[in-house]
């Protein structure tokens, strides 16, 4: 169990870590010179019984309440430390104000240095300290007396510690561990003959020794070279536990690990800019959360200069939740849930605290009342509910995004739509959730477009699935578009010829003379290597100029019967419907299922510079998508044929 101490300068939380675990947590020679804690120190303990215990101690100075809110954010049980010489002082009512902001699970008050004081004034700053905890909603937290220096008190501690460890390890135990892997960094440095090591509070998921990480938001990768938790070697550490991870990668000078960044599974780099977040503003707060305020935003250990643009009003009364959307001066790592506070431009005052709802946040239309219904769903905590209220709202949801938002393994985001009552729709890895209702309305909306394409564009066949698309794209996501294409199709109330799509009523035809001229192009055309003329090399062919070719090539193009996948160079749709075919083998064959250009062009036998034409041309169609330097397949044959 990981617990964190926080209380006001100079009240003892150190040297209680010390007595409970014999470690002096102030680690720096400036620490040791002036005799307070600066930055987080660590320590752990074993009980008897073994029974473990780190402790993340934080500085109690109001100067250094950032290095406080990097060792707090992702812990949820707390140490709140009170002198019985001095009684509850400011930094312990702002301790207390961001534990209660940012929903600490349990605190545990902790009056100390009661060896100075006699037992009227140790029951008169119990009773003070118990009167704050309520007034934070934490009524039922227990309250201990000890001394460090005598050790009066200290084991009635460690027992209750030691009870709160087993009942913490029991619900942990009875929890699948969820998510990928997300650690936010406290600390990082070298060990001589081991290299980086960089430490923090896992947030979710699981890491093994030898896993591929990126240390986020500079996107360096990284291997788990070692791994320590509970203060020894281990192979795998989980959510909850605090970890050392001993890193090997190439990181470019000045773009080393440090605190604020996160060391997390390459699935889960996302560096946001503009997130949303559910905050309560601070009951002390001297003035509400008013729009337009430069802030600084804390979250998992970083600490980022940004502007809050409060949502759905101008302001948030002190004691009072709203939404409020933050824009960035530089790129954090960020997921739903994850913590955060805001504190003043000037780093003096905590002006709210709450949880990220959505780190990829639109700026446009952001106070709409479906925004802030957008928002409203986001706060329920459960997905299975949040996606279903998503879905209420819009008809679809982009699945992936949503998975990458909550941080959902593939196999949770498997579970989550087999339960639910709505429609999946495209490939796996790119697939949406759609709504029957939802998907009725987009085949109108879809027939209504074409009827509308047809009218100005009589003497075409119809728009291709890239221009249809472009049509519709502010309508749904493409997947759900595609799934509705296919509906259409197969009730006949659409018709594909080719890449392109039309009504069934809607019959253009070529001139007799452009049907003569098709019946020369198209021998040419088809060519057994995948590879037909350019137009100049049909020009020559047909005795014509190129221009008047390229003209022709236009006419037959709005018909379907080709595409211009190139400025010089037009393909039959039965030539790329058996390129999209080797597409989809590639990716068959391969574990990842996915393909590169390279195996492309070796397969196809095609140059390489076609090759890059062929494949943009068909992620533009919806048969392929670019994943980095790899591609994933979408659809195949059927799209061209």
């Amino acid at each position: 169990m990981i617990l964190a101490t926080a209380g006001h300068i100079d009240h003892g939380k150190t040297a209680l870590v010390q007595a409970l675990t014999g470690v002096d947590a102030d680690r720096l020679p400036e620490e040791k010179r002036r005799g307070l804690t600066i930055d987080l120190g660590f320590a752990y303990a074993t009980l008897p019984d073994g029974t473990e215990l780190g402790f993340v101690d934080v500085p109690g100075h109001e100067r250094f309440v950032s290095n406080m809110l990097a060792g707090v954010l992702s812990i949820d049980r707390v140490l709140l430390v009170v002198a019985a010489d001095d009684g509850p002082r400011p930094q312990t009512l702002e301790h207390l104000d961001i534990l209660e902001l940012i929903d600490v699970g349990e605190i545990t008050g902790v009056v100390t240095k009661i060896d100075r004081v006699d037992p009227g004034r140790t029951d008169a700053v119990v009773a003070e300290l118990d009167a704050l905890l309520r007034a934070a909603g934490y009524a039922e937290s227990p309250i201990f007396t000890v001394s460090s220096r005598t050790g009066e008190g200290i084991g009635a501690l460690c027992e209750h510690l030691r009870e709160s460890a087993r009942l913490a390890e029991s619900n942990r135990a009875a929890v699948e561990v969820s998510g990928l892997f997300r650690m936010p960094i406290d600390r990082t440095f070298m060990l001589r003959g081991i290299g980086l090591v960089v430490t923090g509070t896992v947030a979710a998921g699981r890491v093994r020794v030898g896993e591929r990480l990126v240390v986020s938001p500079r996107g360096t990768s990284a291997r788990v070279r070692e791994l320590h938790a509970r203060n020894r070697p281990v192979e795998s550490a989980a959510a909850g536990e605090r970890c050392a991870i001993n890193l090997a990668g190439s990181f470019p000078e000045g773009a080393e690990p440090r605190r604020g960044d996160w060391a997390l599974a390459a699935e889960r780099h996302a560096p946001a800019t503009r997130i949303d977040l559910l905050v309560r503003a601070s009951r002390f707060a001297e003035a509400p959360l008013r729009d337009g305020l430069p802030v600084h935003l804390h979250l998992g250990t970083s600490d980022t200069v940004g502007r809050a643009a409060v949502l759905g009003s101008r302001a948030i009364p002190r004691g009072e939740a709203g939404f409020v959307q933050i824009d960035l001066e530089q790129p954090i790592g960020a997921l739903y849930g994850d913590r955060a506070v805001l504190r003043d431009h000037a780093a003096r005052h905590t002006l709210a605290g709450g949880r990220v709802l959505d780190p990829f946040a639109p700026r446009r239309a952001r106070r709409q009342p479906a925004r802030l219904a957008t928002l409203e769903a986001l706060a329920t905590a459960d997905p299975g509910p949040a996606l279903s209220r998503l879905l209420a709202i819009s008809g679809t949801v982009d699945l992936p995004q949503f998975a990458l938002t909550r941080n959902l393994a593939p196999a949770e985001l498997d579970r989550l739509t087999q339960a639910a009552e709505f429609l999946r729709v495209g490939p796996v890895r790119a697939g949406v959730a759609v709504t029957p209702a939802r998907l009725s309305a987009l085949c109108d909306e879809i027939v209504d477009a074409l009827g509308a394409w047809h009218r100005t564009q009589p003497d075409a066949l119809g728009p291709s699935r890239p221009a249809l698309i472009a049509r519709l794209r502010g309508h749904a996501p493409e997947a759900a578009l595609d799934a509705a294409l296919s509906e259409l199709a197969t009730a006949g109330r659409v018709v594909r010829q080719g890449p392109v799509w039309r009504l069934p009523q809607h019959q253009p035809r070529l001139a007799k003379a452009d049907e003569r001229l098709w019946e020369q192009v198209y021998p040419l055309l088809a060519a057994d290597d995948l590879r037909p003329p350019r137009v100049r090399e049909l020009a020559a062919a047909l005795r014509l100029e190129p221009d008047a070719v390229d003209r022709f090539l236009a006419r037959a193009e709005h018909l379907g019967r080709v595409a211009r996948v190139a400025d010089n160079r037009c393909f039959l749709p039965e030539t790329l419907a058996r390129l999209a075919e080797i597409a989809r083998e590639l990716a068959e064959s391969s574990p990842e299922a996915t393909f590169t250009a390279a195996a492309f062009k070796d397969r196809s036998g095609i140059g390489r510079n076609l090759t890059i034409r062929i494949l943009e041309y068909l992620d533009k169609m919806g048969a392929t998508r670019r994943i980095g330097d790899a591609r994933i397949v979408l659809g195949g044959a059927e799209l061209f044929e």
